[in-house]
């Protein structure tokens, strides 16, 4: 089966998949674990090949620079999500966009610092078992951005999310994790966690060089009510 990788900068990411087939020969520990990647299908381990490796180093070194069109989101189908509630952060009902791929690929992200978005193509609607992906600005224009204090959740805080059918999906939160950039598996949080309905909160975090930041606050919240 293909594997994908995905490779997260400034706050979006790319997907590239290709076979891959093992190593021959006794290797060296590093040189073992450099070939190990991830089934999306399966979430287990599957081997890559020096081919699989150059493409994610290529995608890497080209992310962001090869503009082509950009990616609506699906149509809204019968129940969507309307916003979101988080007491510890003194948010209630934060609105909630719909987003697609940006012109350069990219998961699409709110152009505000008070809209939480989410990206229906590429993760669930809660309530339905899944995981779903939220991602907003710590800072906007100046501003700060509807996540702006999201570093202060620890575990055990609520979240709920509330749909158009008027129902609203409560989640506890279980990690608060300050990733580095290029240590983030976008796929890994938006498969979410095997046989559990979860969602993924993230923002930019760390001091911003040159309106760029190096780390990302990433929350996660399993489904209680």
């Amino acid at each position: 089966m293909p594997l994908l990788l995905i490779a997260i900068l400034g706050g979006s990411w790319q997907a590239r998949g290709v076979l891959g087939s093992a190593p021959t020969g006794p290797v060296a520990l590093g040189t073992e674990l450099r070939y190990v990647g991830r089934d999306p299908l399966t979430g287990m381990p599957a081997r890559v090949d020096d081919r699989f490796i150059a493409e994610v180093e290529r995608s890497i070194e080209r992310y962001g620079k090869d503009p082509g069109e950009p990616v609506p989101p699906p149509s809204p189908g019968p129940v969507d999500i309307e916003s979101l509630t988080i007491a510890r952060l003194g948010l209630r009902d934060a609105p909630i966009g719909r987003y697609g791929l940006d012109a350069y690929g990219r998961l699409d992200v709110p152009q505000d610092a008070v809209t939480v978005g989410w990206n229906p193509a590429y993760n669930d609607l809660p309530g339905g078992g899944g995981a779903t992906f939220f991602a907003a600005h710590f800072e906007y224009a100046g501003r700060p951005g509807v996540f702006n204090r999201l570093s202060a959740l620890v575990a055990g805080d609520e979240v709920e999310v509330a749909l158009s059918d008027g129902t609203r999906h409560r989640y506890r939160v279980t990690s608060n994790i300050e990733y580095a950039l290029g240590t983030i598996d976008m796929g890994a949080l938006l498969h979410g966690r095997e046989g559990r309905e979860s969602i993924t909160l993230m923002t930019c975090s760390g001091p911003a060089n040159e309106g760029e930041y190096a780390f990302r606050t990433v929350v996660l919240a399993e489904r209680i009510g």
